[in-house]
């Protein structure tokens, strides 16, 4: 029940920004722009911040630089914008994990979702299941009837516990009535390098690094957990197609800001990311790492982040998986 409070707030947050007391609208921003990515430089969230500050930078006329604080599984960069003042200046790029999944996992999480109110969805890019090519399992059917008779067989590679593709890895579980072992690793990359050595038999996460290695035959690709298929990949089915209808997985990319930041802010910040994603330059970099463009109002992103908190409650919540 607290986590469902957590999550209505920043929705009634958004709700509220409509009695934000206005300000000099045609006069913000007066100085540059923070984008706070809680992760490493370099990976796909940091590379699409990059992309879209540049662009939103020339919208607004004032330098939008990125800041990066990785850590603690995305919590320590989003305590940091969490307690920032609330004037627009500084925002947070944040994805499933800091606001879908961390409230359910994390044991003394130091912030909360309502600390946080929409600004702008930037895109979404959907989960995957591949295997390595020395499993028998070719598809979905015969990989569930696999696993079905052969408990714990099966083990899959994930960048952590608690991340997204250890998650993933549990839904499917949970929605196949199958049983895998998770093998944690350090890292997306690790995680990467070992089912492509067969050192695990495969593995659940984000299409944009896996895509090259279906390409070139080294990995089988199975199911896909987003609501529609990848163009690169156009022979690879959905999880829905196939008869899980719940079974829907997306790693969605946006930016949000401490709550109480004014109505006017967020709306020429949101004005600005829409433009920005418009742009045919723009749009087909994200295309290219397979990511569905999905400008929206930050009422919209709103609902987003609350479906997909209930989805991710659903699965985890009898799980009982906790991090320190």
């Amino acid at each position: 029940m607290h986590h469902r409070r957590c999550v209505l707030g920043l929705f009634l947050g958004a709700a509220a920004l409509a009695t934000q007391p206005a300000f000099a609208s045609d006069v913000w921003p007066t100085k540059p722009i923070r984008i706070v990515v809680p992760y490493t430089p370099g990976g796909l969230t940091d590379v699409l911040a990059r992309l879209v500050a540049q662009k939103v930078s020339i919208t607004l006329g004032q330098p939008v630089v990125i800041e990066n604080r990785p850590g603690a599984g995305t919590a320590i960069g989003a305590e940091y914008v969490a307690k920032s003042p609330a004037d627009g200046y500084t925002l947070l790029m944040s994805g499933t994990t800091t606001l879908s999944t961390n409230p359910f996992i994390i044991k003394k999480l130091s912030y909360k979702a309502n600390d946080f109110t929409p600004v702008a969805l930037i895109g979404m890019v959907p989960f995957l299941a591949v295997t390595h090519p020395s499993i028998p399992a070719k598809n979905l059917k015969e990989l569930v009837t696999f696993a079905k008779a052969n408990p714990d067989k099966l083990t899959y590679s994930t960048s952590g516990t608690g991340t997204s593709s250890h998650l993933v890895g549990e839904m499917f579980e949970s929605v196949t009535g199958s049983k895998l072992r998770d093998i944690p690793y350090k890292g997306t990359s690790p995680a990467l390098t070992a089912v492509l050595s067969g050192e695990v038999s495969m593995t659940f996460d984000g299409v944009t690094l896996y895509i090259p290695h279906i390409q070139s035959g080294k990995l089988n690709p199975i199911t896909l957990f987003g609501e529609q298929r990848v163009a690169s990949i156009n022979q690879v089915p959905t999880m829905v197609e196939q008869g899980y209808k719940d079974a829907v997985a997306m790693a969605w990319f946006g930016l949000v800001a401490p709550t109480g930041t004014p109505r006017e802010a967020i709306d020429r910040i949101n004005d600005a990311v829409r433009k920005a994603l418009s742009e045919p330059e723009l749009s087909a970099k994200l295309r290219e790492f397979n990511a569905y463009v999905e400008p929206r109002s930050p009422a919209a992103f709103g609902e987003l982040i609350q479906r997909e908190a209930v989805l991710w409650g659903r699965v985890l919540g009898p799980l009982n998986i906790q991090i320190d």
